[in-house]
């Protein structure tokens, strides 16, 4: 017969381990997707699939519109995305097809100077980038990041890069369209970041490059593209109207994509580097 005290330490231990998966099974939830432009039903049908996730917070990583300075883009952008915006933290970058508009700043809110900027969530920093503005080492965006990536709070679990254009891809857009690779990857590499999300190529692609991954999240609205050429780096492309999923748990990252009728095409996890 086992004795009382036994008997409790064991109640304890239950009940911690119940508390424990509660706690991760209520992590917040954060959404990713860019490239909305164009075909508007497909972009309602994504923006219906990600909010019946939940998220807390949603990030868009650009081409919001297909003509920046028309408002009359603007205008169906609202009308897909006004329930979404007022019950989210919503958190755009400028793509190439915002053609610097006005408007965006207009239509937005955000921290810094709006081009470029950094929230945290859930122990996660995420920085936003300008990839349209010039980036080389010596620029003010080039050394806001660097001193962004240097002044990180001590319990930062992972580290978010998102902007446009990517720096790694196999679509249609000429590979590292910007030259990122030479300017803003070293820093990443240097300081730890453990994974960057862009747009401008309309697919989903996942791609690993020491020890970072780089995903392209660009299916939510604008006309899709085929994979246009091998690459190393590439593990995975879908060409699909979808969204991203992060969910962190403890020191793991889990990101799932969802196409707008929630088949989920790929599910991976981030390990924490801190």
């Amino acid at each position: 017969m086992k004795s009382l005290k036994s008997i409790g330490l064991l109640t304890i231990v239950l009940i911690l381990f119940q508390l424990s998966c509660t706690f991760l099974s209520e992590s917040p939830t954060i959404a990713i997707y860019g490239d909305t432009r164009t075909d508007h039903l497909s972009h309602q049908k994504v923006v219906n699939a990600m909010m019946s996730k939940k998220p807390q917070v949603v990030f868009h990583t650009g081409d919001l519109v297909h003509h920046g300075l028309e408002p009359e883009d603007w205008e169906y952008f609202h009308q897909i995305t006004s329930e979404m915006l007022e019950s989210v933290d919503f958190y755009p970058c400028l793509g190439n097809h915002e053609n610097n508009s006005p408007i965006y700043f207009e239509n937005f809110d955000l921290p810094n100077n709006e081009r470029w900027y950094s929230v945290e969530f859930d122990r996660m920093h995420f920085i936003i980038l300008d990839s349209n503005w010039d980036i080389k080492p010596g620029t003010d965006q080039y050394n806001w990041l660097e001193d962004d990536l240097k002044s990180l709070e001590d319990e930062t679990k992972f580290i978010i890069a998102i902007f446009h254009h990517p720096p790694y891809s196999t679509g249609p857009h000429d590979e590292d369209e910007m030259g990122l690779r030479e300017t803003i990857v070293p820093l990443f590499e240097k300081y730890g970041v453990d994974a960057v999300f862009n747009g401008h190529d309309h697919a989903y692609e996942r791609s690993h490059c020491n020890n970072i991954y780089y995903i392209i999240t660009g299916g939510g609205g604008a006309p899709l593209y085929d994979q246009e050429r091998k690459s190393p780096y590439s593990q995975v492309y879908v060409k699909r109207y979808h969204f991203c999923k992060l969910e962190r748990a403890g020191d793991n990252l889990k990101v799932e994509v969802f196409d707008y009728d929630l088949n989920l095409i790929d599910e991976f996890k981030i390990k924490s580097k801190r």
